[in-house]
């Protein structure tokens, strides 16, 4: 960019950002003042913070020309003449106008020293910016419909609000830059604290799965495919620095290290999960064996203890080696834990509760997956996405340990305990948790559906619960009196193909010739088959293209 480009540049985007925003806000006009806020951000940081690389006598000439400011080199070298009409000229003049080795007076007009002008349009820049991002701060908490609502109607509408909330995400962590070279002493506590709000309405808006009328794993898995440098930095070091070891004091707040694990199950951060299983390994010892504190269990007898919390950084460690049955051991452990311990371990809201029927719904899948050396079996698109697509589809591919089919029924079983032991508890709480108990209920009749010998086991457990509970929701309760699974299995198709946001998919290997649930083809249940990895990712693309999702991400 050449000198007289810069100048109209900057000078467009700084007037321009003068405008306050209208009261009757909208995606495309917060787009574009974000874009110009982050545009202005790249001009000026050279200037404030210059690196090994940058040309600083070029950049400093440039800000001298914006603000106005002319040398006079015949009688001064080193001095700047500032017009009245400057906005440094105030600033300077008042806090300057004594010190006479910093000002000079002439019969031209005041000379100010080169290197207080640089400080000041230094400071000037960064009041500036910091006030902008504030601005951008509040004006998105205000405007929720616009920024974060989970109240989309649609992927389109769901995929631009997640591309705003990322860029919003993204502006805020600008001012990382300056609290990185101690320009943000007094005000960095504030602006860390925004940074962490948006990272955690992210996280709760629209990287974890809500249900299938409000969340959309396309629309994620693009957002997550090529973040932004400071769109992933910032989550990684929130679910690292923050969350992790700043916020989990113990061993015991199962929701911040399910929310975690989450958020690094989908940038694949596998360095943070390393370090997280290095501090849920550390042991302690117990002078008593009544002395086990709530989230650890015995380690090597009576009087050693280690974190739970161990089970689930292991059960992503033994998936990045595609050691799945181990994986799925330790998921089971750390699940058990969390059911039998729920309010003492902090998984009461429901958001954590949702994070761990996540967790619940991943175990079950992976138990299918090596159910049998080449895979057959039916699921919700979003967990083919959430589960396989994002985070690895090795499971899936024949050259993996399997089940023999003992060990693979009573696998299965376990998770239909787990199930009923969550539900049992939900249902006796005041507080509703209609959402949770859905997906857990979907969650049994996909169990039914991809292992017959447990459809009347559910039928019945579907029985028991609906004739002991209240239930308040006609959704969960037409799940509940159905007596037919195959009628069951037709409410739940329809229920994802409610918006569009998600569907049954049957996905089998090439060398299954016919699915075992081919008859499911005739209610309108999409397929496909693969061979490898690449083929997996490129016929789920195929089926995920009914979401008509516009466009990609910017990186």
């Amino acid at each position: 960019m050449n000198h007289e480009e810069f100048f109209s540049e900057f000078f467009a985007l700084f007037m321009w950002l003068q405008i306050p925003s209208p009261l009757d806000m909208n995606i495309k006009y917060w787009n574009e003042r974000l874009h110009c806020l982050l545009r202005l951000c790249k001009l000026v940081f050279p200037y404030i913070t210059p690196q090994k690389n940058d040309d600083i006598s070029k950049i400093s000439k440039e800000f001298e020309d914006i603000f106005l400011c002319f040398e006079n080199k015949i009688k001064n070298p080193r001095g700047l003449k500032l017009f009245t009409y400057n906005p440094l000229y105030f600033l300077i003049d008042i806090k300057h106008k004594n010190k006479e080795n910093e000002v000079s007076i002439t019969d031209c007009g005041k000379f100010y020293d080169l290197d207080v002008v640089h400080q000041k349009i230094s400071q000037f820049l960064i009041t500036y910016i910091c006030e902008l991002i504030s601005k951008v701060d509040q004006v998105g908490r205000d405007n929720p419909d616009v920024v974060y609502s989970q109240d989309s109607t649609s992927p389109p509408l769901l995929f631009q609000r997640l591309k705003l909330a990322r860029l919003q995400y993204t502006v805020v962590r600008q001012l990382d830059v300056l609290c990185r070279y101690g320009l943000l002493s007094e005000e960095s506590k504030e602006f860390l604290a925004s940074q962490k709000w948006w990272a955690e309405n992210l996280v709760k808006c629209h990287m974890c799965y809500q249900s299938p009328h409000i969340s959309c794993p396309e629309v994620t898995y693009i957002a997550l495919t090529k973040p932004s440098i400071h769109f992933r930095d910032g989550h990684i070091n929130a679910a690292y620095k923050t969350w992790l070891f700043n916020e989990s004091k113990n061993a015991s707040d199962f929701e911040i290290i399910l929310k975690c694990m989450y958020v690094i199950q989908q940038l694949k951060d596998k360095t943070v999960i390393d370090e997280f299983n290095r501090e849920m390994s550390k042991t302690k010892l117990l002078s008593h064996p009544n002395d086990l504190a709530v989230g650890f269990e015995y380690y090597c007898g009576n009087y050693q203890a280690i974190p739970v919390g161990r089970s689930l950084s292991q059960f992503f460690l033994f998936l990045y080696t595609n050691k799945v049955i181990p994986a799925i051991i330790s998921s089971r452990t750390f699940i058990n834990y969390a059911i039998k311990n729920i309010e003492q371990i902090n998984l009461t809201s429901s958001d954590a509760l949702g994070d761990l029927i996540s967790l619940m719904e991943f175990t079950t899948s992976l138990i299918f997956a090596v159910g049998q050396v080449h895979c057959d079996i039916c699921l919700p698109r979003s967990f083919l996405t959430d589960y396989f697509d994002a985070f690895t589809a090795k499971p899936l591919i024949p050259d993996r340990y399997t089940y023999s089919r003992k060990n693979y029924l009573f696998a299965i079983n376990n998770s239909i305990d787990q199930v009923r032991n969550l539900l049992d508890l939900l249902f006796s709480k005041q507080k509703i948790y209609l959402t949770i108990i859905l997906r857990l209920i979907r969650l049994l009749v996909l169990i039914g559906l991809n292992e017959s010998n447990f459809v009347q086991e559910i039928l019945y457990l579907f029985k028991q619960t609906f004739s002991k509970n209240k239930i308040y929701s006609t959704k969960i309760q037409k799940y509940l009196e159905e007596t037919n699974f195959v009628r069951l299995v037709e409410i739940l198709y329809r229920d994802l193909r409610e918006e569009r946001y998600d569907s049954l998919v049957i996905v089998h290997h090439k060398n299954i010739s016919i699915s075992k649930f081919a008859c499911f083809e005739n209610f309108g249940v999409k397929s496909f088959t693969y061979n490898s990895i690449e083929d997996f990712r490129s016929s789920l693309r195929n089926i995920s293209s009914s979401t008509r999702i516009p466009g990609q991400f910017e990186s």
